[in-house]
């Protein structure tokens, strides 16, 4: 039962990340390829403050995993890729519209 429980709470922190149009919109941008927060944020036009916010709570219910990488000037940058499993969700959710 206790496994059953633990199992409700992640999908229920999942629907949860997933039930914000920011959050939406920065999973549609990481999934184009646009994955550092600085880039989002430009694209978005949102400070970065709120974008960063927004990719913790993407970051701890597993939609979105982080790595590092280099900017194309060399520097060491974080950017984001959705967690494999995502994809076919996503892909679901945009049958229903």
């Amino acid at each position: 039962m206790r496994k059953k429980m633990q199992d409700k709470k992640k999908i229920a922190e999942i629907l949860s990340a997933l039930g914000n149009v920011k959050r939406l919109d920065i999973i549609n941008l990481i999934s184009e390829g646009i994955s550092n927060p600085g880039d989002i944020s430009k694209q978005m036009a949102n400070p970065r403050a709120t974008i960063e916010k927004h990719i913790r709570v993407l970051l701890k219910a597993n939609v979105i995993n982080k790595y590092p990488g280099l900017s194309l000037e060399g520097q060491t940058r974080i950017f984001y890729r959705l967690e494999e499993r995502m994809n076919s969700i996503l892909r679901e959710l945009n049958n229903l519209t």
